[in-house]
């Protein structure tokens, strides 16, 4: 008895901050696995501690990288109210956000995002949010939603002249103005114009594509009147059966190519200003200063031994 006691006087006590360290080294490891086991263990063994609420966000972190969005959703739902402007407050906002858009739900992310707008009273955070607001708009133009170039513009406009240097707000507009100023191919032209064939896609300056068209309805034409010519209407109904596809299919073409055409116009000027954006919503400090999103760049380089 004396033995077995003395075993279990040497055990091993975990105290709160070995449970913290260990779960917030694991999360700075990229182990979000042992992460998330590890904060729901500190928050079940020390639920008294004060770190609680930090540790209820970083188990939302982990939840997120591990894509367990409704899990993550329901942890920053939790940590937004009552609105004390804390570092968990305003982060849980950009984090739910960024969950609800991991979701495909985007107007539930923006309508997040505008609660923040409407809770905060600090400059630094609403900038930052009418940035977040700027950028879903932004993808979502180029997605070709109606009026979201607009709503991008209008979100970069209300960013303070101390937020203009840090998000590029100047260069962002510009190439907006640049979008809406852009040529565009109007579909209706390009399904008028495809009545002769290939002519849709020549207008969307889709000439491989306008020779082919031409070449292969005006050969089952050709074909089709030449077997009724001949007396074979059995052959000319059926060419005419497939020239009549082919030549709907045409046109249908051209209106599309002239969405893609537009599409493609303005993902080529909003691929130019990318790196604009901020790498990671998540660029504030513990201590609630705004910290300056970085450039960065993927460096390769060759060494030859000699």
């Amino acid at each position: 008895m004396i033995i077995i006691s003395s075993c279990f006087a040497h055990g091993l006590t975990i105290t709160a901050d070995m449970q913290y360290d260990y779960a917030l080294a694991s999360q700075k490891e990229g182990a979000h696995e042992t992460a998330m086991v590890e904060w729901k263990r500190f928050i079940h063994f020390f639920p008294l501690d004060s770190r609680i609420p930090t540790a209820r966000f970083n188990l939302g972190i982990s939840l997120f990288h591990l894509k367990k969005w409704d899990q993550a959703r329901t942890i920053f739902q939790a940590q937004r109210f009552p609105y004390v402007g804390t570092y968990q407050n305003i982060e849980s906002f950009f984090m739910l956000s960024k969950t609800l858009l991991a979701q495909g739900r985007i107007q539930g992310a923006r309508r997040v995002l505008v609660d923040l707008l409407s809770a905060s009273e600090v400059t630094e955070v609403k900038d930052r949010v009418l940035c977040a607001l700027a950028w879903i708009s932004l993808h979502r133009a180029g997605d070709m939603e109606p009026g979201a170039l607009e709503q991008a513009d209008a979100f970069l406009s209300q960013i303070s002249g101390t937020g203009e240097a840090v998000f590029h707000t100047g260069e962002i507009r510009q190439a907006v103005k640049a979008i809406v100023n852009q040529e565009e191919k109007s579909p209706f032209v390009a399904g008028i114009t495809a009545l002769v064939p290939g002519g849709g896609f020549l207008y969307c300056q889709r000439y491989q594509d306008a020779l082919a068209a031409f070449i292969i309805n005006a050969g089952l034409i050709f074909a089709a009147h030449q077997s009724f010519d001949r007396g074979d209407n059995i052959l000319g109904g059926l060419l005419s059966v497939v020239e009549s596809g082919f030549y709907g299919g045409s046109i249908y073409g051209s209106i599309s190519s002239a969405h893609k055409y537009n599409r493609f116009k303005t993902r080529k000027t909003l691929h130019r200003i990318q790196h604009l954006e901020p790498l990671d919503i998540l660029y504030i400090n513990q201590d609630g200063a705004l910290k300056k999103p970085e450039n960065r760049a993927m460096l390769f380089s060759i060494q030859i031994p000699f």
